[in-house]
């Protein structure tokens, strides 16, 4: 596991957010409350549902490779969710009550598969590392798509000491993941595999959005960010990483469209912008 080690030893040495040394200066508060809330509410939302997630509960069996990453991508996490909750008070917004967040229900049941089968633990864990790849994307895309406002908007503060930094995160944190994704499924057994595909093709929903509850705050940030061209900057490219990583190219199905689509679906913009299509 060579790349493995590299890819973690990258994500410990990427320079950190300090909230101390991030300028908070902004020029359009209502600009930026009009143009972000949406994005501003998922993304700090998530940021602090993921950094508390208790991997324990999902993953009872876990390497020293991924202990060690879950330990400082916990710490960037709840980092990236203190500064853009500290924004979005600058802005106006308040940030989304965080008060007795838990795991997904799932997770226990996930959990115990993997506790009784060390061979279910390692479709477990790839379907793990997968789906964090996918959806490291999600957040880098999203991340660039508010610096590029921000930048626009002569917001320059923010890209320079906050979205930069942000957008750098997620990207070393993806690195980690899909490659310990390839790493494990090249290790896997026929049936393993095929198991491995089926349940993240049937169960993948984007982070932050597998609860109904929560699918309308993703809706809005895709109406936001990629009103016009959602399927290819998101469906295609996040289908890729998968079938990439599954070595499964056109043997998935559109299964990253029809979750995007359900979230749409939840909410009246994310209505709108599919009757458009």
């Amino acid at each position: 596991m060579e790349a493995v080690a590299d890819r973690l030893d990258f994500v410990e040495r990427k320079p950190p957010l300090v909230f101390e040394e991030i300028d908070f200066t902004v020029h359009n508060p209502e600009l930026l409350a009009v143009r972000l809330a949406g994005p501003l509410e998922y993304a700090q939302r998530v940021e602090h549902l993921v950094g508390v997630t208790h991997m324990e509960t999902l993953m009872p069996r876990r390497t020293p490779q991924v202990e060690r990453f879950l330990v400082q991508w916990t710490i960037d996490e709840l980092g990236h969710a203190e500064a853009l909750g500290h924004l979005m008070e600058m802005v106006g917004l308040d940030p989304v009550p965080l008060d007795g967040v838990g795991p997904p229900t799932r997770n226990a049941t996930i959990g115990r598969a993997g506790r009784m089968s060390a061979s279910l633990h390692a479709v477990i864990e790839t379907i793990w590392a997968t789906s964090g790849a996918m959806n490291e994307h999600l957040a880098m895309s999203a991340y660039h798509r508010i610096d590029a406002i921000l930048k626009d908007a002569g917001e320059h503060a923010l890209h320079e000491t906050l979205f930069r930094r942000l957008r750098a995160h997620e990207s070393a944190h993806k690195s980690f993941y899909a490659t310990y994704a390839t790493e494990r499924w090249a290790s896997l057994r026929g049936w393993q595999q095929r198991l491995a595909r089926g349940v993240l093709r049937r169960t993948w929903a984007p982070v932050g959005a597998t609860e109904a509850a929560d699918r309308p705050a993703f809706a809005r940030t895709v109406v936001a960010l990629a009103a016009d061209d959602w399927q290819e900057t998101l469906v295609a490219d996040v289908q890729s990483i998968a079938e990439r990583i599954m070595d499964a190219a056109g043997e998935m199905g559109p299964f990253v469209e029809q979750a995007v689509r359900l979230t749409l679906e939840s909410d009246p913009a994310g209505e709108e912008l599919l009757a458009r299509l």
